[in-house]
């Protein structure tokens, strides 16, 4: 093997192994992305003072002069997600299941950025009466379906119970989010509520994985 050669080997070995303090920031970031919106609805409820848990949506919370709290929550679930999606990619795990995936995980955070930038600057409602706001929680439905599904076989050659978390979270958020948009108004923000807290079997392990394989690579790196 030349000298030109050998340093080829180097670099590509060096460009192919896993960074783990971006696999741990990734994690991390994802986590903090997914507790601060459980923190911005709290806290908005508080500062509404007249939230109905049964009957109001989440998106109820960013209405008024203090919508900027949940905009702060979109952002944020937002910026989780597209960690993951990093994170995700500098890991693959899988092979074709897991890029898409990935994509999915990217469009999860585009709408949620969407949506809060909508909230922030007016529903502006289409002919057909229905706001641009509530057309963009139409586009996260089938994202948290296929996401978790893509994933679940890749994360299950590392957990078997990871398995069945990710087809748990798709099952949740299919079975809650249409009963949200089926059901009364009296009585659909607590479904839909569900199928939030659903879409957290999927995207906290997912995040937690991710945290734990940095942390990892890198007690190995000292080590060696």
């Amino acid at each position: 093997m030349t000298e030109l050669q050998e340093s080829r080997h180097k670099s590509a070995r060096i460009v192919a192994r896993e960074r783990p303090e971006l696999l741990m920031f990734c994690g991390a970031v994802a986590l903090i992305g997914h507790i601060v919106p459980l923190i911005t609805i709290v806290w908005a409820d508080i500062a509404t003072g007249n939230h109905d848990f049964i009957a109001d949506s989440i998106s109820d919370l960013a209405r008024g002069p203090h919508r900027y709290i949940m905009d702060v929550g979109f952002y944020a679930a937002a910026g989780g997600l597209m960690a993951l999606a990093i994170g995700c990619a500098h890991a693959h795990l899988g092979r074709t299941g897991w890029s898409l995936g990935i994509l999915t995980l990217s469009l999860c955070a585009l709408v949620e950025v969407m949506l809060g930038l909508w909230d922030a600057f007016g529903a502006t409602a289409n002919g057909d009466g229905m706001s641009v706001h509530t057309q963009l929680s139409f586009g996260l439905a089938p994202l948290y379906v296929a996401g978790p599904i893509f994933m679940a076989s890749a994360v299950g050659e590392l957990n078997r119970y990871l398995r069945w978390s990710f087809w748990a979270a798709a099952f949740i958020w299919l079975v809650f989010a249409a009963l949200f948009k089926l059901t009364p108004t009296n009585m659909d923000g607590i479904f839909e509520k569900i199928a939030f807290a659903g879409t957290y079997l999927w995207t906290l392990p997912l995040s937690w994985v991710l945290w734990v394989r940095g942390y990892e690579r890198s007690h190995r790196l000292t080590s060696d």
